[in-house]
């Protein structure tokens, strides 16, 4: 959708900017179609995903990477934790693949609806994050991305992407049109409003994770 969180989205963006070297070879673990975050990395990106998709290069399961020991600069996994059955094994196999002192890259949601059900399964704190990191690497940074200020945001998303849903099928188009007429300019607006959350320095309301860590 145009303007999707775009806000946030320019804050991934920046977070990852300058982040790996050009030389770095990055694994990009749950690539998905269209990885908008890679146009903020200048480096060697390796996709996989579980399913084909344009950009995937190896096809597997995060909790079985299917790689050399020790291969990778660096790892990214932007919106894909949460899908793993096991995102403590998923943890130990990014960590199999990455160099001693390699970089891993989590962007990972907090306040955010269910969505691809069945397979959209948890939700971290970042108390949560540095749990599940403890074991393999050194947290470096929680960053929250979004705040209170973004809550009206993420509630207009959600009524313009789940109205259609409640509707029968028959109809479902008609009635996604008509919800984006309605409540689109409002979800811009409080785009524009979440600027505010710079004035949220609480860290109880984050739409979003980002996290460093580095290999034990």
């Amino acid at each position: 959708m145009l303007g999707e969180f775009f806000l946030i989205r320019g804050k991934i963006l920046r977070l990852l900017e300058g982040l790996f070297k050009n030389s770095d070879i990055i694994l990009d673990i749950g690539c998905g179609e269209k990885p908008y975050y890679h146009k903020s990395i200048k480096a060697n990106i390796v996709c996989t995903d579980i399913r084909q998709t344009k950009k995937t290069q190896v096809i597997c399961d995060a909790m079985s990477l299917p790689l050399k020991k020790s291969k990778f600069d660096g790892v990214i996994c932007v919106s894909s934790l949460y899908y793993y059955k096991n995102p403590f094994q998923a943890i130990k196999q990014i960590s199999n693949v990455l160099k001693k002192n390699g970089k891993l890259a989590l962007v990972t949601p907090f306040i955010y609806p269910i969505h691809d059900a069945p397979y959209d399964k948890y939700r971290f704190t970042k108390y949560g994050l540095r749990e599940i990191l403890k074991n393999e690497f050194d947290v470096k940074k929680i960053k929250a991305i979004g705040g209170i200020f973004n809550l009206a945001t993420v509630f207009f998303h959600s009524l313009i992407k789940g109205v259609p849903l409640i509707a029968p099928k028959s109809i479902r188009k008609t009635v996604s049109f008509l919800t984006i007429i309605v409540f689109y300019p409002f979800y811009i607006v409080a785009q524009l409003i979440s600027l505010l959350d710079f004035l949220d320095r609480s860290d109880r309301w984050p739409t979003y994770y980002f996290t460093i860590a580095t290999k034990k």
